[in-house]
């Protein structure tokens, strides 16, 4: 009985988008009937032609003994654009999923399909995408089966390329010979049990870091903050007293919303005063009320939530739309997964990268907790002695934390070029929030508003998108004219402790300065000379770093713009505390530790950051190439170790920030200088 008829012609011609191929010789595999494989089966060949005169040709069938292939096989094969090539593999009793392997010696181009058992196979480039699970394949692919999706079997489809467009966008063959080698076995995937095992160690990491916070301190009054100092109010500290009634309706201890803070009474500075004084100490830049400042800094903390709340909700919305696109097309070219360790649960198809994410969560709360703690036996209300902490910087960096885990696992239920920046859209706020708060830090008076900052922010990463989407060498020359621009005037902002201002005075002292030091070069030394340094110092590492990414584009736009922070986070702290000891304060064991910790796991993460086992950047078949085994517990990959790794590298950065002062707050803020 007729089963079906499978036709194709000679020569066998692949029209492409741009371009059309034709071949003199082809062989297909003649799909099988499953139901009665015990069964023999007979074939008809039939052959016509068009042609006017007679044509040689030859016909060769050969009954395949190889066709079936089992988990534990490792097979080799060659394939052409006419010569696609499949076989058949069904699940035993045992098995609920295998992991499919794929590895080619060359680069050439070719689409890798798994499809239920059913007849016909579609296995020619035109259709091939139109049924089943799919990827397209240079070096390297992986592909998850599970049983539920193929419960009666399936066909491993292998179809070359005409070219190498679909792989790398180039129409172009890299090598006229298409003959693609192709090896591929199919290995077991890991059991239920040691599912739960994997995810549960995660946890018990992080369990047993709030066990040992809790029994460190958490929960106790910190011995740095133990001595509390009456405070002496000078009477540049004292209100008005045409402000004094207004200002006792507040208690110390109640809550001021935006219009509380708006109605308290600011104080305004001599600023020629200001301006004529050579050295500046914290006293002179913390005369305003501590509740004015410390409800501006909670402000951070409010709007960073509203834009968390606005800007998670369409995410989530967003990915978990391209997840079930995936499903229901099974176009695994969509998201950029490491395919050779990328678990599943549920619809989602890399349950791992998602769920490694829960450290910054966890450890997010944590800094939250002990910023309460801190909060609880802090002497804010001293106007004399210390540095002055507002809180609420603090929370948000806390808070970023958490939301940086939280986007990083929706960029991970379908990481691609088109959503990159949820995963690095919060980073910018951390380091951002991390630059303010070491900056308020002695200049607690003059700072940055919670919404020009996120304005900021808003347009910084506006900037990432453009430069990502437009990747061109002028684009990277005005990123670098405008970062170098911004470097020089923050430069000069830092040097002059705020009391620079950019006026036609300003410049026409420059001007005789410069002219000054050209006719008496011993009246060029600076007034700040460890400051002028240190800040010299770190124009030359930023002009080092832009020169480095327009030669040689090392990485791509919107890791470079996140590099440009972090480098320069980093080279503000060791500023601030190179500042601290050339001023002959100290930094604490306690915060010496921290510091240590947190340089130790981010030169750990940043080492498996580098490792990586995707890239966004390229093809989703370049980035195949990358994708590596599982490298613990058989269930985490290198990224899911960054994840971990730089959780803990920001959590102990944080701690940093929040200890950096607390050898001082028992001195005079007329002794502390401002750097």
């Amino acid at each position: 009985m007729q089963k079906s008829i499978y036709a194709f012609q000679i020569p066998y011609v692949v029209q492409t988008k741009d371009s059309r191929y034709q071949y003199e010789e082809t062989s297909r595999t003649i799909c099988p009937n499953m139901v009665s494989e015990d069964t023999d089966q007979d074939m008809i060949i039939t052959v016509s032609s068009t042609s006017p005169q007679d044509l040689d040709f030859s016909v060769l069938a050969n009954l395949s003994d190889d066709f079936i292939v089992k988990a534990s096989d490792q097979r080799h094969l060659v394939a052409t654009p006419s010569q696609p090539i499949f076989y058949s593999f069904r699940f035993d009793s045992n098995t609920d999923s295998v992991l499919l392997v794929v590895n080619s010696t060359d680069l050439i181009c070719m689409t890798l399909s798994v499809q239920n058992v059913s007849c016909p196979v579609v296995d020619l480039e035109s259709n091939v995408q139109y049924r089943g699970h799919w990827q397209t394949v240079t070096s390297q692919g992986g592909m998850l089966l599970k049983k539920t999706d193929f419960p009666l079997g399936l066909f491993i489809v292998f179809v070359v390329h005409s070219d190498d467009s679909a792989c790398s966008g180039s129409k172009d063959s890299t090598v006229s010979n298409r003959n693609k080698s192709i090896s591929f076995r199919l290995e077991e995937n890991i059991s239920d049990q040691t599912y739960m095992m994997a995810s549960l160690a995660l946890l018990s990491i992080f369990v047993i870091v709030y066990v040992l916070a809790f029994f460190l301190g958490v929960r106790t009054k910190l011995t740095t903050m133990s001595v509390l100092v009456s405070p002496v109010q000078t009477p540049l500290d004292e209100p008005t007293m045409s402000n004094i009634d207004q200002i006792r309706t507040w208690s110390a201890d109640s809550s001021l919303d935006e219009t509380d803070i708006d109605m308290l009474p600011d104080l305004e500075y001599d600023k020629e005063l200001f301006r004529a004084k050579p050295y500046l100490f914290v006293s002179d830049l913390s005369k305003k009320d501590h509740r004015i400042l410390a409800g501006k800094a909670k402000l951070y903390y409010w709007n960073l939530i509203t834009v968390a709340i606005f800007y998670s909700l369409p995410v989530v919305q967003l990915v978990l739309t391209y997840q079930k696109v995936l499903n229901d097309s099974g176009n695994q070219d969509l998201c950029y997964y490491n395919y050779l360790c990328s678990h599943p649960l549920w619809i989602l198809s890399d349950f791992n990268h998602i769920f490694s994410n829960v450290g910054y969560v966890f450890l997010g709360f944590l800094f939250m907790l002990i910023t309460i703690n801190r909060e609880r036996f802090s002497t804010q209300n001293n106007k004399t002695h210390g540095i002055p902490n507002h809180f609420g910087f603090y929370y948000s960096l806390g808070m970023a934390l958490i939301m940086e885990g939280v986007l990083s696992a929706c960029y991970h239920v379908c990481p691609s070029q088109h959503n990159f920046q949820f995963d690095t859209s919060f980073m910018y706020i951390i380091t951002m929030l991390s630059l303010l708060k070491i900056y308020q830090s002695r200049h607690p008076d003059i700072n940055a508003t919670a919404y020009s900052t996120f304005v900021a922010l808003a347009l910084i990463i506006l900037v990432g998108m453009v430069g990502t989407i437009m990747e061109t060498k002028a684009v990277y020359i005005v990123f670098t004219v405008i970062h170098i621009s911004v470097c020089l005037i923050l430069t000069i902002h830092t040097y002059y402790m705020g009391r620079w201002k950019l006026n036609l005075g300003i410049v026409r002292r420059a001007c005789t300065n410069i002219c000054t030091c050209c006719t008496d070069p011993g009246s060029c030394w600076p007034m700040y000379p460890s400051r002028f340094v240190l800040l010299t110092f770190g124009n030359l590492f930023n002009w080092l770093l832009a020169y480095v990414q327009l030669t040689r584009h090392s990485v791509n736009f919107g890791t470079y713009l996140l590099a440009v922070f972090m480098v320069n986070l980093s080279l503000y702290l060791m500023f601030y505390i190179i500042m601290k000891l050339v001023t002959g304060e100290r930094i604490m064991w306690h915060t010496f530790f921290y510091l240590i910790a947190a340089f130790a796991f981010w030169g750990g993460s940043l080492f498996f950051f580098f490792n990586h086992s995707i890239s966004w950047a390229l093809s989703p078949a370049q980035s195949r190439t990358f994708n590596q085994p599982c490298m613990l517990l058989n269930f985490y990959d290198s990224h899911d170790v960054w994840h971990v790794l730089s959780a803990c590298a920001m959590f102990f950065s944080f701690m940093t920030l929040l200890a950096m002062d607390d050898d001082v707050v028992d001195k005079e803020r007329t002794t502390l200088a401002v750097f």
